[in-house]
């Protein structure tokens, strides 16, 4: 059984931001990136509970977790998300070099 994705305003804000800056340089580098992001999310659905905890997570001491994927260039993105009952949060994403949320930025509703 598949869990059900829901974003917050600011992951869907981010996802975008992200999209549309990669395809001002160079839209097979964003319709590579799209295809990559996708199938993290397929995995978030089959299984989140396999993916650990985000650093955020030991230094607020909130239960967020986060799966890595990267771009054929080896650029690494994070989706932060939250499991709730069968239920995953995509609360935000983070692109190369970002520094780690503040504590006032992980919330669920946004």
């Amino acid at each position: 059984m598949n869990f059900e994705l829901l974003f917050t305003r600011d992951a869907e804000v981010e996802v975008d931001r992200t999209i549309a800056y990669l395809a001002k340089r160079s839209p097979q580098g964003a319709a590579a990136w799209c295809n990559e992001w996708e199938t993290a999310l397929g995995e978030l659905k089959a299984n989140p509970l396999r993916y650990g905890l985000a650093p955020e997570a030991t230094k607020y001491n909130i239960d967020v977790r986060q799966i890595l994927f990267k771009t054929r260039r080896g650029r690494k993105y994070r989706a932060l998300f939250t499991v709730v009952g069968r239920g995953v949060y995509v609360i935000h994403l983070r692109g190369p070099n970002q520094d780690l949320l503040r504590r006032g930025k992980l919330r669920r509703e946004s």
